[in-house]
Formats: C-alpha cells, sequence, structure tokens
C-alpha cells in the first residue's frame, strides 16, 4: 500500500510518495505537499494510475478522473479544466472577437467554424483529443473544397493560435497544430488605380461614396478606418486627420491634402458625428457590406475588375477596395517620395510589406532606366 514519509537526507519540507505497481516496482516521487494528508491522497491516487497503467487497462478518461481527484483533494478542491473542443474554440474565438478588427474576427469565425463542422460529432470530445491528423484532415477537405494554398495556410495559423493558447495555460500540452506542415502562402500581385480612374469612381460616387473614395485616396486608411472616422477626428486649423488604427489600436495623425481638405471644408456644416453617418453603420464584409458594394461602383464607373484564380477555386479580387491603399502609396513612390516618409503615412512598420504596396508607373521605370548611359552612342576610342 502507498505510503508517505520525509527522507531525513533531504533537505525538503515535502513528504515523498513511494507506492509499488502491478508488478510489485517500486515507485518513488516527491508530492510537493507539505500537508500529510494532502501527501497521502496524492500517493494513493499514483498507486491507482500506476497499477491501472501497467496493467494496461488505464484510458484517458479514467487518467484525467484521477488527476481531477489528486488535484481536488491536494489543492483544497480546486479543478481540472477538460474542455470540449467546441466550448474552448468558441470561447477562444468571442476573446479574439472582441481585441481584434471586425474583418479579422470574421476570418477567425470562418475558419472555427469549418473546424468544428469537419470534427462533427467530435467536437464534444476534450480539446486534449484532437490529433495532429485532425488538422490534416481539415486542411485537405479545405483543399478539397477549392481553397487556395494562402487560405489554408492562415487556417492553420488560425489554429495553431487557439491550441497554442490552451497548451500556454495547460490545458494541453501538446499543440496539435505544430506538428501539421502548412501550405506556402501565395504571393500575389496586387492592382492599382490610377489617377484618372479615381477621378472616375469619384464622378461616379453618392455623396458618402465620393468622400470615402478621397479620404483613402488622400491617407491610405482602411475601409474600416475611413468609413468611420468623425469631425471631431479633424482638425482644420492644424490640416490633419486622425485614425484609429484597426489593427494596432494605435492613433494616427495623417496631414490633409489640400484637395481632401478642400472638400471636407466644402460638407462640414455644424455637423459633429461621423463625417458619413450610412456608410459608418453598414458592415466591411459580407454580401451586403461596403467592399461589394465597392465593387458595384467600379462597375458603375465602367473600371473593369481584376481576378486572380490562383491555386483555389475561388477567383480572388485583385482590384477592391484595398487596392486604394496600394495605390496612394504607389503615387507616393512615383512621385519620388522616399520609402521612410510613405511608411510613416501609411502606417508600415516593415519595409518589405511597404515594398508590397509599391508599384512603379511605368513611366517612372522608363525615367530610371533612361538615367544609364547609351553604350551605342560611345565611341571605341572614348571607351578606351
Amino acid at each position: 500500500m502507498a505510503s508517505v514519509h520525509k527522507p531525513k537526507s533531504r533537505n525538503s519540507p515535502y513528504f515523498v510518495a513511494a507506492w509499488r505497481d502491478s508488478t510489485g516496482k517500486l515507485h518513488v516521487r516527491s508530492t510537493k505537499q507539505t500537508d500529510k494528508t494532502k501527501a497521502l491522497a496524492f500517493a494513493l491516487e499514483c498507486e491507482r494510475a500506476e497499477k491501472k497503467a501497467t496493467a494496461g487497462t488505464l484510458t484517458e478518461a479514467q487518467a484525467r478522473t484521477i488527476l481531477a481527484d489528486i488535484l481536488e483533494r491536494t489543492h483544497g478542491g480546486e479543478t481540472l479544466r477538460n474542455p470540449s473542443a467546441r466550448d474552448w474554440l468558441t470561447d477562444w474565438l468571442a476573446g479574439k472577437e472582441t481585441n481584434r478588427a471586425e474583418t479579422t474576427g470574421i476570418r477567425y469565425r470562418q475558419t472555427v467554424e469549418k473546424f468544428l463542422a469537419y470534427l462533427g460529432d467530435r467536437e464534444s470530445k476534450p480539446l486534449s483529443s484532437i490529433l495532429p491528423r485532425d488538422i490534416e484532415g481539415f486542411l485537405e477537405m479545405r483543399a478539397k473544397q477549392g481553397a487556395g494554398p494562402s487560405t489554408r495556410n492562415v487556417d492553420g495559423k488560425t489554429l495553431r493560435s487557439a491550441f497554442n493558447r490552451a497548451r500556454k495555460q495547460g490545458i494541453i500540452t501538446v499543440n496539435p497544430a505544430e506538428a501539421v506542415e502548412l501550405p506556402a502562402r501565395q504571393s500575389i500581385e496586387r492592382g492599382t488605380f490610377t489617377p484618372s480612374e479615381i477621378g472616375l469612381l469619384v464622378d461616379a460616387a453618392g455623396k458618402e461614396w465620393k468622400t470615402l473614395i478621397l479620404i483613402a485616396y488622400y491617407t491610405g486608411a482602411r475601409l474600416s478606418e475611413c468609413c468611420r472616422v468623425s469631425w471631431p477626428d479633424v482638425s482644420f486649423t492644424e490640416g490633419t486627420i486622425t485614425f484609429p488604427k484597426t489593427k494596432t489600436g494605435k492613433k494616427q495623425v495623417t496631414p490633409l491634402h489640400p484637395g481632401l481638405q478642400k472638400h471636407l471644408e466644402g460638407i462640414a456644416g455644424d455637423a459633429t458625428g461621423p463625417i458619413m453617418p450610412h456608410l459608418a453603420s453598414v458592415r466591411v464584409s459580407g454580401r451586403r457590406g461596403l467592399s461589394r458594394h465597392f465593387l458595384d461602383l467600379m462597375h458603375k464607373a465602367g473600371i473593369a475588375t481584376e481576378t486572380d484564380k490562383g491555386a483555389g477555386s475561388r477567383a480572388l479580387n485583385l482590384r477592391s477596395f484595398h487596392a486604394i491603399r496600394h495605390s496612394f502609396n504607389s503615387a507616393l513612390a512615383n512621385a519620388g517620395v522616399a520609402k521612410e516618409i510613405r511608411m510613416k503615412l501609411i502606417g508600415h512598420k516593415s519595409e518589405v510589406v511597404n515594398d508590397g504596396y509599391t508599384h512603379h508607373q511605368l513611366q517612372t521605370l522608363r525615367d530610371g532606366l533612361e538615367k544609364i548611359a547609351d553604350i551605342t552612342t560611345i565611341k571605341p576610342e572614348a571607351a578606351r
């Protein structure tokens, strides 16, 4: 029978437990307990688990029950957390939707809901029962559904984040998603709008959409940031507009372009609320969201949408509202504005990211190329 004692050879306040398994082998472990009653409870439960394990009859459910008993007896009633896959992922998602941008929260929700649907009845099983093969099977299913490498990469990283939080909190010991190799993300060249195309969009737009497009083109802000800007965020005396950045939560103060300031002064009046009250109340994404309405506006303005099907079955719009952000950065680059200033204006921390938003016009590239001397005009004598 299990017993506890304090070895005289050790300078430790903790009791040591000793017990034999079903084969008679002696096991000795520290209980990390200074109370003899709690230490003995620990020893007895360990003996019970050891005998089951040695006999090959210990199941995962029994093991967790034994651990829960140990925890409850030795830590003042504290219980072992053992959430189901659905409960954990749903709670994790709720926290992310509270602290992240709307579009990011929607993306996380899509992954979680699809993964739980893939699990089926197993969604009610303990989170610890999810294995790497479950993650692999889910990503393979997504590939068969037509999801491209980039989409599946995001799915995998979303699940890695959710399971990693559980690992850090001690609910699971291993993150099953980390054992799965994710597909490489595809690098797709996003399109931009020329200044004349921006003019066509403005001409075809209604009052609030016109304001929205001008704010986006002259500040490089994201759609979710532009549509919710309020009059108190605009200072005509200082010539600035302030945005709460959706990805970082920090505020960014951007100078007002003369064209934008003139437009805003013309519609200011005595308003104190949102600059675009109607658009501010509409969701950014979804079938009836602002992103979808913008594609309709492009059609109205006679501007073709560009798509790239990539490796998936779903075509990606290369010129969406976000392309205006690319256009802003590219317009600065083509005007010779230094990268450091471009990064400050658009809010980029990484030069690599900013490079992805920089699309040089052909004339700008031609002007740079023509700075190289024409070797066909150099005479052999001059070359020597």
